[in-house]
């Protein structure tokens, strides 16, 4: 605030009429709202690429083992725990195709035949497919170990909520007690 009521002094220390101050305050802040868009927006931008951009399956798993660790640690009676996570096949990525439909006709028969090409896109003298779509690994199975992992309740507790975020059988769910040494 210090610095806005120097910046102020000194335009009117310039003795200049009051319209033209007014120009100068609304030019200036008119500055310093989009300065402060700009960062608004780039740290938007980072969150946006951060969600689902993974590099690997591996990369990909680590982050689905924190997340999960970091929920069965807030239910109540979990105590510290640990996540191991497998997958099942790898990323697919679906790319854009123009079918044609090709019918070759002989005299003795008619062949018809489905020709897919790839749509591609050029850019910065580069050749790419248009993706559509990317899809993550499913997830074959879930071992947790817990502090209350002994427990019915916080079994059970554990076995419905992962059943139903990840949307796999429970029976693709093992829950047992965390070591009394990895708890320490």
């Amino acid at each position: 605030m210090k610095l806005f009521e120097d910046i102020i002094s000194k335009i009117k220390s310039l003795k200049l009429n009051k319209k033209t101050l007014l120009i100068i305050l609304i030019g200036f802040s008119l500055i310093i709202i989009i300065f402060i868009s700009e960062l608004d927006t780039d740290d938007s931008k980072n969150i946006a690429n951060e969600v689902n951009t993974y590099t690997s399956e591996e990369e990909y798993c680590l982050y689905l083992e924190n997340k999960i660790k970091n929920f069965v640690e807030c239910i109540d009676g979990a105590g510290k725990t640990e996540v191991i996570l497998t997958l099942d096949e790898t990323t697919e990525y679906v790319y854009a195709t123009d079918d044609k439909n090709v019918v070759k006709t002989d005299d003795s028969s008619d062949n018809s035949t489905l020709e897919k090409d790839y749509v591609i896109i050029e850019s910065n003298n580069d050749d790419t497919g248009l993706l559509i779509k990317t899809v993550e690994p499913k997830i074959r199975g879930v071992a947790i170990s817990c502090e209350g992992g002994d427990n019915a309740a916080v079994q059970q507790k554990i076995y419905s909520v992962l059943s139903a975020v990840l949307d796999i059988n429970t029976s693709k769910i093992s829950i047992s007690k965390l070591s009394s040494e990895v708890s320490e």
